[in-house]
């Protein structure tokens, strides 16, 4: 959230400026992302991270975001007063009397002095590896190492101050100064020759006692009565001396009193006040932030300005030379300037109000809103009166009283240019013509024809036009040449020429161009330094030129012939620069932002290389330790890299360039705010991610941070699991085909055996058929038929004689098939039944009855399974019955099971009976057709998961045998 406001902030140049000559500041807000708006330290550490003392407690900023730090032991939130030591520990301190430093990312309590401080704010320092402690009426110095008390002194009046010095210590109060050597033994004592008591002993001090050191002079400051007094000292001869110039001081509620690059940092409640010393007289230099509470100012490594204060934020100045200067209300865009003399100023805003700026002074004098945005103005100090010309009108302005005077002759005006003492030349959109001193046009070169800019040349007596298309130059007779560059048209906006007599043209996307003698002499494009090839406008300097570009500020030294630039994070206000003037060694610049200035030598900071870190490796999406080099699996292949380079200015102005050596060479720039890198999914491999800081406005480059990976193969694609994977294929290969062999001698065995087994089969169905034309069975057949016969019935004769041969045709026909529909075993039995009733003489009653989802010819199983077990009925069960023999036939179809269930019922003697029957006849031998039914069976079930079934059961009445009952489960196919 903080990045993105920032870069709001400074990109659509949302800053705040607070007086007449106050610096250009970015104020930090809660609404900025600060966590807090009241401060009272700031610090930059050795790493470049600023570190923050506020009332809700300690925080890092690394330029994007702030990390808090606390622990469990910690009383209250607030804390005061940061310090790094040498080990680069971080430390502060809170009005509990507790102490505490950050390591390794830790904030640790290093000592509790709650008894002895007593609530008591201490202000502290580290040297020696001695904690040196300095509360309102007591000082404390404590060993590092063993937590120990080496010294206590204490004042009951107060405003005691211990300093460490060179290779000693002093301790000064209101009214005495002792100096200790390295090992804190007391070396000298003398009293200050200061009355700090009033006439009846009370003492009149309050508060505590500054010390500090400017120009090898030790000054003190000490208030009595409320009133801040200023003295220097003499450790030699232990005296005191007033100082000179401070008075403005006197009332003021003194914060902290810091040094930095030599002058003395007043930090009050009304803003900073900077003083130049000489010995003891002081000079007031500045006064900035004037409505601000300040605590703690520091200068980072980048000469950036931290301000601290008490009620509203944070305060950062990019640059303390560049100054925003004060202009009427509601005219800080300005849209032209022309120098008046090495302090003033003429200004023209888009509000159309017209004045002076005296850029030492801070002071201005401006006109009446002349109704329009102004587009161009031309100072004349021959008559008194300069030209000013707006959208729609123009007004000869008297330079003393700002009084106007309506013209009509240069309306619209889009540059003036000075071509002598009474003559002025200026383009619109639409002419080129000369105005004298009264304002009054003199002639006119050219109508209907765009002009951007003019210039007039001193040193050739030329005019440089540069029209809509084209780049032209009159001679005193106003003879043209056009100025060309490789047969290419020069489109110019800005013109300017430095004292080596070239003129430099800037164009409107094509760079700058040096021309001599109307001969181009040399073009530099961003190829050769240039921020940006789009020119806003040029003001040369001696043999320097200014180039503003829509990127930045640059200077450019004709002699060298090297840039130097300026940006946002120099200070530079706007980059919308309207026009450029040189006063002395000053430069001013007007904007869309008003009017900025700075020294053209101070205003060049001297910044630190950035140094640029890893902040956080993400694989796979968790972040994990960072290290500098990563083995990782072959699915470990999504890595993000997140970096920083702390500084507020850098993360908003500055790019970074990436590269992944081994996977794309190429220096990659990320966009603006931008600091990580992610690869979604890497390929198998070695690589190294290099990541640099790199200016978007100067190229510069700084240190390479690298991180090495190694994302290693799967192990299904290592040497070994290959070798081993190969060597399993082939012994699968040899297994594979072993097996096959040994399916194929199998199968071969199976193949014979099954020969074995359908020669068996094809023996026992005529096995079967032999039992079902038994010569018995035959015999009765034909006895029928003869009987018929002989009674002359000879239609019954034929009819039995037709169904016999049915029958017969019919087994012949079944005995060449494995297997037939359920529909032809049933119309087989019903023939056999036909015939066997005519032999039982009508004493034969049966029936046969099917139920279940398939109809009985979409049913198949194997042929001769039935009729044995008819037979057998018929022949043992039904034939010791005289009467009443009755027969079931019942077939039920279970789809889901893919069977055919047959019971057989008879109400036969039974099978016990049949036996006996059996035995007093002279056939004792086993059936035949029932033994080759069972050695069918055998055939038929063997190696099959669904195998024919048969259960005979005996049927009884009261232990009296009423039948035998045949239950056949047969596995059926459809096809």
């Amino acid at each position: 959230m903080l990045k993105k406001t920032l870069l709001f902030i400074v990109l659509l140049l949302g800053l705040h400026f607070l007086c007449a000559q106050e610096p250009v500041s970015i104020h930090l807000t809660e609404k900025d992302g600060l966590p807090d708006i009241e401060f009272y330290n700031v610090l930059e550490d050795s790493k470049g991270f600023i570190w923050l003392a506020s009332d809700t407690g300690l925080y890092r900023y690394d330029g994007k975001t702030y990390t808090q730090y606390t622990n469990a032991e910690k009383r209250g939130l607030s804390v005061f007063e940061l310090f790094e030591d040498e080990k680069g520990r971080i430390w502060c301190t809170n009005i509990s009397g507790q102490f505490f430093y950050v390591e390794n990312n830790q904030l640790i309590t290093f000592i509790d002095l709650k008894e002895e401080l007593k609530g008591k704010l201490a202000n502290y320092t580290i040297r020696d590896n001695k904690l040196l402690i300095t509360a309102s009426h007591s000082i404390y110095v404590i060993d590092l190492f063993t937590k120990k008390i080496l010294l206590k002194e204490v004042s009951d009046d107060g405003g005691i101050r211990l300093m460490p010095l060179k290779d000693s210590y002093m301790i000064i109060s209101f009214y005495t100064v002792k100096l200790f050597n390295k090992v804190l033994k007391e070396t000298n004592q003398f009293l200050l020759n200061i009355h700090y008591r009033g006439s009846k002993g009370m003492t009149t001090a309050q508060g505590q006692t500054q010390v500090f050191k400017l120009n090898e002079i030790l000054f003190f400051s000490q208030q009595f009565k409320y009133k801040n007094m200023f003295r220097s000292i003499n450790l030699n001869t232990g005296t005191t001396d007033a100082t000179i110039g401070l008075e403005l001081l006197k009332n003021k509620r003194i914060i902290r009193i810091k040094i930095i690059k030599d002058n003395m940092w007043v930090l009050t409640h009304t803003g900073i006040y900077i003083y130049e010393n000489d010995k003891n007289e002081f000079t007031l230099k500045n006064q900035i932030l004037e409505d601000e509470i300040v605590t703690d100012v520091i200068i980072d490594k980048d000469q950036n300005f931290w301000v601290s204060t008490l009620t509203n934020g944070v305060h950062l100045i990019p640059n303390i030379e560049v100054i925003k200067h004060k202009l009427p209300e509601n005219s800080d865009d300005i849209m032209a300037i022309d120098k008046v003399n090495d302090s003033l100023v003429f200004f023209g805003s888009k509000s159309g109000v017209v004045g002076f700026l005296n850029v030492d002074a801070f002071t201005y004098k401006a006109s009446a809103n002349l109704g329009n945005k102004v587009s161009a103005i031309q100072y004349n100090s021959n008559i008194g009166y300069s030209y000013v010309s707006i959208d729609d009108g123009a007004y000869f302005v008297n330079n003393k009283t700002l009084e106007t005077i309506k013209k009509h002759e240069f309306l619209g005006v889009k540059s003036f240019s000075r071509v002598n003492e009474t003559m002025t030349l200026f383009g619109t959109y639409s002419r080129l013509a000369f105005l004298n001193n009264n304002a009054e046009l003199v002639k006119t070169f050219s109508d209907n024809k765009r002009i951007y800019t003019t210039y007039y040349s001193e040193n050739s007596n030329t005019i440089f036009i540069g029209y809509v298309d084209d780049l032209l130059v009159l001679d005193n007779d106003l003879k043209s040449t056009t100025i060309r560059y490789h047969e290419k048209e020069i489109l110019a906006i800005s013109i300017t020429e430095t004292a080596d007599g070239i003129v430099w043209v800037g164009t409107f996307k094509n760079g700058i161009f040096a021309i001599r003698d109307n001969q181009v002499i040399a073009h530099y494009t961003t190829k050769e330094g240039l921020l940006s090839d789009q020119i806003k406008y040029l003001k040369a300097d001696e043999n320097s030129v200014w180039i503003a570009t829509p990127k930045g500020l640059q200077v450019f030294n004709t002699d060298r012939k090297d840039f130097k630039n300026l940006n946002k994070t120099d200070g530079i206000l706007s980059y919308k620069i309207s026009g450029i003037e040189v006063l002395k060694n000053r430069v001013v610049l007007s904007s869309n932002k008003g009017i900025f200035s700075f020294d053209k030598e101070k205003v060049f900071k001297k910044t630190s290389q950035p140094e640029i870190y890893f902040n956080d490796i993400k694989i796979n999406e968790e972040s994990t330790n960072l290290g500098t080099d990563y083995d990782l699996d072959y699915n470990q292949n999504s890595v993000q890299f997140s970096f920083n380079v702390n500084g507020i200015l850098y993360n908003i102005n500055k790019t970074y360039q990436y590269r992944l050596v081994g996977y794309n060479n190429n220096w990659i720039t990320t966009d603006l705010g931008v600091n990580t890198v992610k690869y979604s999914s890497l390929p198998v491999g070695k690589y190294t991610f290099q990541v640099r800081p790199t200016s978007i406005i100067d190229g510069t480059e700084s240190n390479v941070q690298s991180i090495t990976l190694n994302i290693k193969l799967p192990y299904w694609k290592k040497w070994w699991f290959i070798l081993a994977y190969s060597l399993s294929f082939v012994g699968l290969i040899i297994l594979y085909y072993k097996r096959k062999l040994k399916k194929k001698e199998i199968a071969k065995e199976l193949e014979i055996r099954q020969l074995s087994l359908d020669n068996e089969l094809i023996a026992l169905k005529l096995e079967n058929l032999r039992s079902q034309m038994n010569p018995h069975f035959i015999f009765n057949a034909l006895n029928s038929i003869q009987e018929y016969i002989v009674l002359n019935q000879k239609i019954l004769a034929t009819i039995y004689l037709g169904k016999f041969a049915n029958l017969i045709r019919t087994y012949l026909n079944h005995s060449t098939k494995g297997k037939i529909t359920l529909q032809e075993e049933i119309d087989c039995l019903e023939m056999y039944l036909e015939l066997e009733k005519l032999r039982f003489e009508d004493k034969l009653h049966y029936s046969i009855s099917t139920s279940g989802s398939l109809k009985p010819n979409e049913a198949y199983i194997p042929t001769m399974l039935i009729q044995p077990y008819v037979e057998n009925a018929l022949k043992h069960g039904l034939l010791h019955r005289k009467t009443d023999r009755n027969l079931r036939i019942n077939f039920f179809i279970n789809d889901k099971v893919k069977t055919v269930r047959c019971i057989i019922v008879d109400n036969g003697v039974g099978r016990a009976q049949a036996e006996k029957f059996k035995s007093r006849s002279r056939k004792s031998h086993p059936s035949f057709a029932t033994k080759a039914t069972q050695d069918r069976l055998a055939l038929l079930n063997y190696g099959k998961e669904k195998q024919v079934g048969v259960i005979i059961t005996d049927l009884f009445d009261k232990d009296i045998p009423v039948g035998t009952q045949v239950d056949i489960t047969i596995p059926y196919t459809t096809g």
